[in-house]
């Protein structure tokens, strides 16, 4: 019998299983918001937060018995490369749950997120691509046949929530500084795009959060994965929007995610700054993550 494959992406703020067929199917899938970056201090990775973890992977791990036999990868992301006790973290899974986490620098967190990305883009020209993460964010452009040119920047969601915001809701002079600290971040960013170059913002589930808030999707047929594209002055009323309410009002917007909505305007702040740098002008939501670029 062949066996499945299951896929575990584990990340600053979330972690994300996939269980696959032989033929790439999906057959099962589970996203938690366990935020491993903020359970414990800057430096570290808590006992609760890892105990969780380990909680959740369990149940996972019984769920998809009914499936059938399967094979396992797990990788970890920017919290494995920035805590001390990031070691000690991977062992305690292994031993609890037998999985075993690969940590992917930066580098190869990024070429593999845009090989999954373009596969099926049908676009002449340059692609540019944010992907946010809790920690990390990565900008990168290129053709669907190759990657060109990538930025590693630390100006994820998570982080800079940490960082600059006290209060529920945000302050106006919160989000000013969260935009300075992003504009200085890419301040050496400097190359510029033609205007109609796809711009892909994905974060694992931004089709599903801009399709449950109902904002102005139109049709893009250039991929059959990303079906829609937003203006980018549509995306930045969103954003003015977003960024001052308070956590309940936020979770309205995707209350099927309520606790995605956390990071999503600071999100949308590297989106709208990296656009307005570099000359593009519309952008296309994305659920992909790096672990399409394994399959």
């Amino acid at each position: 019998m062949t066996e499945n494959k299951l896929i575990f992406d584990f990340g600053t703020n979330s972690f994300k299983a996939f269980l696959y067929d032989a033929d790439n199917k999906m057959l099962f899938q589970k996203k938690v918001e366990n935020r491993l970056g903020d359970g414990g201090s800057n430096s570290k990775i808590s006992g609760d937060s890892t105990q969780n973890a380990i909680n959740i992977l369990n149940v996972i791990l019984d769920d998809v018995k009914k499936f059938g036999p399967y094979s396992t990868k797990a990788f970890g992301t920017e919290i494995f490369r920035i805590a001390e006790n990031a070691g000690d973290v991977i062992d305690e899974i292994k031993n609890k749950t037998g999985v075993v986490i690969q940590v992917l620098s930066q580098q190869d967190e990024l070429e593999y997120y845009w090989k999954g990305l373009v596969k099926d883009f049908n676009h002449d020209g340059d692609i540019a691509a944010i992907d946010i993460g809790g920690g990390s964010v990565q900008f990168m452009y290129g053709d669907k046949n190759k990657l060109k040119g990538s930025y590693l920047l630390k100006t994820g969601a998570l982080f800079l929530r940490k960082m600059f915001i006290e209060n529920d809701p945000a302050t106006v002079e919160a989000y000013k500084k969260i935009e300075e600290y992003i504009a200085e971040q890419i301040k050496d960013i400097n190359v510029k795009f033609a205007p109609n170059t796809p711009f892909i913002h994905g974060a694992t589930s931004v089709i599903d959060f801009y399709t449950e808030a109902k904002l102005n999707l139109v049709p893009f047929e250039s991929s059959k994965s990303h079906p829609y594209k937003i203006d980018l002055k549509d995306s930045r009323d969103f954003y003015n929007t977003m960024k001052i309410l308070p956590k309940n009002e936020r979770a309205k917007y995707f209350p099927s995610q309520p606790d995605f909505t956390d990071g999503a305007s600071i999100g949308l702040a590297n989106v709208l700054l990296l656009a307005e740098k570099t000359g593009l002008t519309y952008e296309v939501p994305s659920n992909h993550n790096l672990i399409n670029g394994f399959l």
